[in-house]
């Protein structure tokens, strides 16, 4: 999440609900200076204009914010590793590969962006990976990851 808010300045993380608790947690409680998230509760949906899914698109995995999905004024972007499914969210604009972290495509793309990061940021980006690579020992992990 953290690297797609590098891609797209002035954006809000929104945690859409409990499946990714321990880095919730992780987040809120030691590196949130450096971004700017906000409870799924005080964000005003009618205020979203562009939504960017990150490592899904499942619309059950989105919680509450899949209500905009069929709103006609919502641009949805997508960045995503993981296979199609049928009832895959369709975006306005989609980026999917298949890596072993979605933190792999987005960095990727920052590096084609010429967008720095800060010794920080590279490290949750890279505990990021690390993550969802299962330590590097998941089938999917690419070289790119």
């Amino acid at each position: 999440m953290l690297a797609a808010q590098k891609l797209y300045p002035g954006s809000l993380i929104v945690f859409p609900g409990s499946q990714e608790k321990n880095i919730r947690n992780f987040f809120i409680k030691s590196m949130v200076y450096l971004f700017n998230m906000v409870d799924i509760k005080d964000v005003n949906f009618s205020n979203i204009k562009r939504l960017v899914l990150v490592d899904t698109r499942q619309p059950g995995r989105i919680g509450r914010l899949s209500s905009i999905l069929k709103r006609s004024d919502i641009e949805i972007h997508i960045y995503d590793h993981h296979p199609d499914m049928a009832n895959d969210i369709k975006g306005n604009y989609e980026v999917i590969r298949p890596t072993g972290a979605t933190v792999s495509i987005l960095t990727e793309i920052m590096k084609e962006q010429r967008i720095s990061i800060s010794s920080d940021e590279a490290t949750i980006m890279c505990l990021g990976i690390y993550e969802d690579t299962g330590s590097f020992n998941f089938p999917s992990t690419t070289e790119e990851d």
